[in-house]
Formats: structure tokens, C-alpha cells, sequence
């Protein structure tokens, strides 16, 4: 929650102080000099938001968080690979894992009853 109220307030300052910047440095306005001042600002309040929520989540979770983003992108590469190859015989057992999962997720919604 933190980082998002730092990135939040510190979106403008970085604007303005990046504007000073290319004014000093004598680049003309325009929408290239827009855009990079932007691009400054969004890059650097997202590190400076990202870095305050690092230093305020607790140790323990963390590492959590890390443990998830490893098997999300474990996942997503699975399934970009299925994507590629939907035939191979990992991709068709995971579709069937899938499908049973779901069966059993629905059943379970409709009182064990599956139609």
C-alpha cells in the first residue's frame, strides 16, 4: 500500500524535476521531449514505489511472494509452450488434469451433483 502512495506522490516531482532537466539540457518541446519526460517519470516513481513496498512487506512474506512468481512463470512458459505445440503429451495431460479440476470444482458448487 505504501509503495503505491509513494509512487503515486512522487509521479509529479519526477515529472517537473525531468522537465527542468531537458529545459536545461535546451531540447525543444514536443511530443518526443513529452514522451520521454514520461517515460522518466513513470520509470522512476514505479522503482521508487516498488523499492518503499520491498523495505515495508515482512521478510517472511517476501519470500513467499518469490516462491509464487517462480511457479506462476513456470506456468506461463508451460503454457506458452502448449501453445506452440498443443499435441505433445505433456500439454494433452495437463489439459485433461485441467478438466477433471474443473469437474471436480463445479460438482463441488452444485452440491455433488454434476450434470
Amino acid at each position: 500500500m505504501w509503495g503505491i502512495v509513494a509512487g503515486l506522490v512522487s509521479y509529479p516531482v519526477f515529472s517537473w524535476y525531468s522537465k527542468r532537466f531537458l529545459d536545461d539540457q535546451g531540447l525543444e518541446s514536443g511530443f518526443t521531449r513529452l514522451l520521454l519526460v514520461f517515460l522518466v517519470a513513470t520509470i522512476l516513481s514505479s522503482a521508487l514505489g516498488y523499492g518503499v513496498s520491498w523495505l515495508t512487506t515482512p521478510a517472511h512474506t517476501r519470500s513467499t511472494q518469490a516462491v509464487l512468481e517462480k511457479k506462476s512463470t513456470a506456468i506461463l512458459g508451460k503454457e506458452i509452450s502448449c501453445l506452440q505445440n498443443p499435441s505433445s503429451s505433456a500439454c494433452q495431460s495437463a489439459a485433461q488434469q485441467g478438466k477433471a479440476l474443473e469437474n471436480k470444482l463445479l460438482g463441488s458448487l452444485s452440491g455433488g451433483s454434476q450434470h
